[in-house]
């Protein structure tokens, strides 16, 4: 009878012997093999060390740090869809999910199409880098700045410009010379985030461009540094005749939060020409006061719908003032894409969302994907107390079949749902389209944090 119960004890805890002594002599691979196993691992030998895991026999195999090991392999390769494969197993076994190897398949998903052939790819993948804001981040971004196509180049830019790090790379001010006019000012906008009088050398020349976005953030760079007169300049630039520079200036001034700029927003918000008046619009934004709300009001009526969709969305910021009524009435503008905008203003101004409810729905089953994206976006300013109606309509887009309307979908969930949305986005990294997994994986890193 004690002969039994200790073979019984035993049986018990072979399986967490095997668990606990993956690298000792047991569970059918000797210590020296799986030691091999990890040397090729450590030393970047992927493949190999690959073939060698294949080799263990199933019970080895299964191992949580084995399986681990394997996700982390079949990573480095590029081959995340076998990863995730390999690492809902793990999930299986332990029950639960490992934050840290999750954050590992999740970036694999994002990191293998930055060296895709297709742009459109490869900007999905930058985009995600960017929208994670992680120091983490910072050698992809890095790499991406030598891309050849000039619109992802400036997306990198645009990551690295966000992150205090991104900014003190050498590679990001080498990138000034580059002769993409995006990609020079995404860098000259991350400078003027930041104190580092260094640059005031590197820009100074600037101001000389031939590109007239590219003189202006020089500006705007040297007035947030507090130059002599280029404060000065930057408010010559948002009077001046030509559209394109008062656009631009008018852009960098509301970002330095001047009043000196309202007065500016209200004259150009009478400008004959329409992008004069959408960057008034979309000003006010930056500045909210309710003097700014008659001004939006009136450009709701605009002929031109970008300078609709600018002043329903300038209003949604506009908390403590009258701007509702004016979206209300906007509901019924007879542009769709107008309507998704004025869904997210009034949402962000916390509008019941029974108010919006047959607007959303109309929008949701219109045959326009830009539309439908539209209205996803919209869905991502939802806040508490419109969180679940919203979560409902967002659930019903993320099963669109166009890929970009689930890419916005999926942006608005990690928006309004944080990390309870974690299940449901690593299901969503099996979705059969690229972008879309890696637009998923960037949003699982951004709304999960590693274990510590």
């Amino acid at each position: 009878m004690i002969a039994l119960r200790i073979r019984r004890a035993v049986l018990a805890l072979f399986p967490l012997v095997c668990l606990l002594l993956i690298f000792e002599p047991a569970c059918g691979a000797t210590q020296s093999d799986l030691q091999k196993i990890q040397a090729l691992y450590d030393n970047m030998e992927y493949q190999k060390a690959l073939e060698e895991l294949a080799k263990l026999d199933t019970e080895t195999s299964g191992v949580p740090d084995v399986r681990r090991l394997k996700v982390r392999t079949l990573v480095r390769l590029g081959n995340s869809k076998d990863a995730l494969t390999e690492y809902d197993k793990l999930a299986q076994m332990l029950q639960q999910d490992d934050r840290v190897i999750l954050r590992e398949v999740a970036l694999g998903f994002i990191v293998v199409l930055t060296k895709d052939m297709r742009e459109q790819m490869r900007g999905a993948a930058y985009t995600a880098l960017k929208e994670w804001q992680s120091p983490q981040a910072i050698p992809f971004l890095e790499d991406g700045l030598s891309d050849g196509s000039g619109l992802v180049r400036a997306l990198a830019a645009e990551g690295l410009a966000k992150l205090d790090a991104g900014r003190r790379s050498p590679k990001f001010r080498q990138a000034l010379g580059d002769q993409a006019v995006l990609v020079k000012e995404a860098v000259l906008k991350g400078f003027a985030k930041s104190d580092d009088v260094s640059v005031v050398s590197l820009v100074e020349p600037l101001l000389k461009d031939p590109e007239v976005r590219v003189r202006v953030a020089a500006a705007e760079v040297l007035c947030h540094l507090k130059r002599p007169k280029a404060c000065d300049l930057l408010l010559r630039y948002a009077k001046a005749p030509n559209p394109d520079e008062r656009t631009s200036a008018i852009r960098a001034l509301v970002e330095r939060q001047s009043s000196k700029v309202i007065p500016i927003l209200t004259e150009a918000s009478q400008h004959k020409q329409p992008s004069v008046r959408g960057a008034a619009a979309a000003g006010f934004g930056h500045m909210p006061s309710a003097q700014a709300v008659p001004v939006l009001t009136r450009l709701l009526g605009d002929p031109l719908t970008p300078v609709r969709i600018a002043a329903a969305v300038s209003l949604g910021k506009m908390h403590g003032s009258d701007a509702r009524s004016a979206l209300i009435n906007a509901l019924d503008d007879r542009d769709s894409a107008v309507r998704a905008f004025v869904i997210g203003a009034l949402l962000e101004q916390d509008e019941r969302y029974e108010i919006l409810a047959s607007s959303v729905r109309t929008l949701i089953n219109t045959k326009e994907p830009a539309v439908r994206a539209a209205v996803a976006r919209a869905l991502g300013h939802a806040g508490q107390v419109n969180r679940e109606p919203a979560r409902s309509a967002l659930m019903l887009l993320l099963q669109d079949t166009v890929p970009r309307v689930r890419i916005a979908a999926i942006r608005s969930i990690a928006k309004v749902e944080g990390a309870r949305a974690m299940e449901m986005f690593k299901e969503n990294l099996h979705d059969e389209d690229d972008a879309v997994r890696a637009t998923v994986g960037g949003a699982l890193l951004t709304v999960s944090a590693p274990n510590e």
